[in-house]
C-alpha cells in the first residue's frame, strides 16, 4: 500500500549521540508514532553526504493511509510528539517536520 502523506522529521545528531538516539527513535519514537493509529509504517534514512563536523543527519518517514489519519494526529498528536522529542534530545538535536502528498 502506496502512503497518501508522509510526515517527514529530519534531525541533525551529534555524532557522539548517533547510537543512543537511533536506540531511542526505535524503541520509544517510531512506536509511540505507530500506537496513534494514524501511521502504517516508518522508514528511517540516513544522509549519505554527511556534514563536515561529524554530525549525523537522519530523516524519519511516517506513512499516513488517508489525508483524513494525518489530519487527526495533527490535532491529536503531534503537540505531545514534538514535546517528546524536544523534551528527551533538548538542544543536543536539531530537527525539521514537513508533511509531503505522495504524488505517483
Amino acid at each position: 500500500m502506496k502512503p497518501s502523506v508522509i510526515w517527514n522529521i529530519t534531525t541533525k545528531v551529534p555524532s557522539g549521540t548517533s547510537e543512543s538516539w537511533l536506540s531511542w527513535l526505535r524503541e520509544v519514537y517510531i512506536p509511540a508514532f505507530l500506537e496513534t493509529g494514524c501511521f502504517y509504517d516508518a522508514v528511517v534514512l540516513k544522509l549519505m553526504n554527511q556534514e563536515e563536523d561529524g554530525d549525523v543527519t537522519y530523516a524519519v518517514q511516517f506513512h499516513a493511509r488517508s489525508e483524513a489519519g494525518f489530519e487527526q494526529f495533527v490535532r491529536e498528536h503531534h503537540a505531545a510528539l514534538s514535546k517528546l522529542m524536544k523534551n528527551t534530545w533538548g538542544g543536543e538535536c536539531y530537527s525539521f517536520e514537513s508533511a509531503l502528498q505522495v504524488v505517483n
